[in-house]
């Protein structure tokens, strides 16, 4: 929340109407409007109840067939087969999306999923208060990592370039001590 709170518009929205209107403008942002307004996100943290089939969510209309579903990584035995888990996401270790074609949705990385449909994915519950101590660090964490990865080459340069003085020796070469001849 520190890199994102300096940027505006960043932060929490609370008082949003439950309809959402989401749209991927571009392989990067994404944007939605809601209450009379529009917004653009880096990486969105979806808290969209406890129906966790993606394909189900209208703000999830354009994308959530790319979503890579349970039914689509696991079969169980027939006797054991249950549609509902079958539809649950199937997440990463941040509790982010995963594509279901690799390649073909690199954006749902940036859709962060901490809700009840977390729970196939992890065996435990996901999005209520006791989840928040053992999940939301993973979810920080898979942000942390994945903003610092893609600015990579930016701090890759700031770390082994060249940096100029901030000061020239002018400012101190009379308090340098030398040895006397």
């Amino acid at each position: 929340m520190a890199k994102g709170g300096r940027r505006e518009g960043a932060g929490r929205k609370p008082g949003m109407p439950n309809k959402i209107t989401a749209t991927l403008k571009d392989a990067i942002l994404m944007a939605a409007e809601a209450a009379g307004g529009a917004y653009r996100f880096d990486f969105v943290i979806a808290g969209t109840g406890y129906a966790a089939d993606p394909n189900l969510r209208p703000e999830f209309a354009d994308f959530a067939r790319l979503i890579l579903l349970w039914r689509d990584r696991f079969t169980p035995p027939p006797d054991e087969e249950d549609p509902i888990l079958g539809a649950h996401p199937y997440l990463g270790p941040g509790n982010e999306f995963m594509e279901k074609s690799p390649g073909g949705a690199p954006y749902l990385k940036d859709i962060h999923c901490f809700n009840p449909a977390g729970f196939v994915s992890f065996g435990v519950p996901i999005g209520d208060v006791p989840s928040m101590k053992r999940g939301l660090p993973s979810v920080t964490a898979q942000i942390s990592r994945d903003l610092f990865l893609a600015d990579f080459a930016h701090h890759q340069q700031r770390m082994t370039g060249t940096v100029p003085a901030d000061y020239g020796p002018e400012l101190y070469a009379k308090a340098v001590w030398r040895a006397s001849n």
